[in-house]
């Protein structure tokens, strides 16, 4: 790996954050992240220590909407490992409620985490990179395209990231590629928590729902983003692991 060449994940303690995390540090690739959870993060180090990785990952504790922890976290990056050129943006939340329920602590926070995270953490990313050749990924939703109950909030930021995708890639093409990722169905905490996949009825209900016939599995998130990252003739596109529950 050429000095240079370090990826930047953003809410990268849980979810599939820490699993690209740790796909590439194991695969040799320096990686810069930030984390909002003490408790997360203490597991993933465990994970990367186990894996013989830890060395190769630099972590911020850093909330994506603070400006001054990010332009940090880039110069950290450039100090150490000669910068980067590629950023994968997890970070976000989800605040759930009806509609009349919601807050308007419950909107911002959600929408700011997301919408407002992203534009500050991609606009740092850009600056750092200057003049090179970079890519970005974004994390979108599926109910970003197509809804869902008592998700207003949550579906709207994710409706937000589609179009800020497809408006970056227009302004930075050629320079820098910029595509979403949307995994549906795909295996973690969140996703089990929220559909209750410990259960077998919750785990039937899903799964009968996907012409795949199964729940998407980390390595298949993986294997898509390795092939957004080499795809250098694809900018502005969304990318779906959902095992065909949602065909666009």
């Amino acid at each position: 790996m050429r000095k240079g060449e370090a990826i930047v994940i953003t809410g990268a303690a849980r979810g599939l954050g820490a699993v690209l995390t740790k796909h590439f540090a194991a695969a040799g690739r320096p990686v810069a992240m930030t984390y909002r959870s003490p408790e997360s993060a203490a597991a993933l180090f465990s994970d990367l220590e186990a894996l013989g990785c830890r060395e190769r990952v630099l972590a911020a504790p850093a909330d994506v909407r603070d400006r001054a922890a990010l332009r940090a976290l880039f110069e950290c990056t450039e100090d150490i490992h000669g910068g980067a050129r590629t950023l994968i943006a997890c970070a976000g939340m989800n605040r759930d409620k009806p509609f009349l329920e919601l807050t308007d602590d419950d909107w911002s926070e959600v929408v700011d985490s997301h919408l407002t995270g992203l534009f500050i953490t991609a606009q740092e990313f850009l600056r750092h990179l200057g003049p090179r050749q970079g890519s970005i990924i974004t994390l979108g939703a599926g109910c970003g395209v197509q809804g869902r109950l008592n998700g207003t909030n949550f579906c709207s930021a994710k409706g937000g990231v589609h179009a800020f995708t497809k408006c970056l890639a227009r302004e930075f093409a050629p320079r820098v590629r910029v595509n979403c990722l949307i995994p549906n169905a795909v295996d973690t905490e969140e996703v089990r928590e929220r559909y209750a996949l410990d259960t077998p009825e919750g785990l039937e209900r899903v799964v009968s729902s996907i012409p795949m016939g199964r729940l998407g599995a980390h390595q298949d998130v993986i294997h898509m983003v390795e092939c957004m990252l080499g795809a250098e003739f694809t900018t502005g596109q969304t990318f779906y692991v959902n095992g065909g529950e949602l065909m666009r």
